[in-house]
C-alpha cells in the first residue's frame, strides 16, 4: 500500500528519498520561502519521476536526474559529504 511521507526540507538524504520513491511512497517536502510554507509532492510511477512544485511540475526519467534535482533546490541532504550546502533563497525557487 502507497504510504504519504511527509518531511521537511532537509530532513532526509536524496538516497533516503529514493529508496521510499523506490517503494512507491509518495514524499511530501515542506519548504519555507520568503515566510511562506509550500509543499512539493513527489512520486514515482512507471519509470518517471515527478516533482509537483506550487509553480509546474517537473518529470525525470531517472533517478539521477531526480537525485540532481533533490539536491539542486536543497530539499534533500547530498548523499556524499562533498555535496553543496550553502543556501540561497533563489535556489529554492529557480
Amino acid at each position: 500500500m502507497t504510504e504519504t511521507i511527509y518531511i521537511s526540507r532537509k530532513d532526509l538524504t536524496s538516497g533516503e528519498v529514493l529508496r521510499e520513491l523506490g517503494n512507491g511512497n509518495r514524499v511530501i517536502i515542506e519548504v519555507e520561502i520568503l515566510g511562506k510554507t509550500l509543499k512539493m509532492a513527489l512520486r514515482r510511477q512507471g519509470g518517471t519521476y515527478y516533482c509537483d512544485t506550487p509553480m509546474k511540475l517537473l518529470t525525470f526519467e531517472s533517478e539521477e536526474e531526480m537525485q540532481r534535482c533533490l539536491e539542486r533546490y536543497r530539499l534533500a541532504r547530498a548523499d556524499s559529504a562533498d555535496g553543496p550546502e550553502e543556501e540561497t533563497a533563489s535556489s529554492v525557487s529557480e
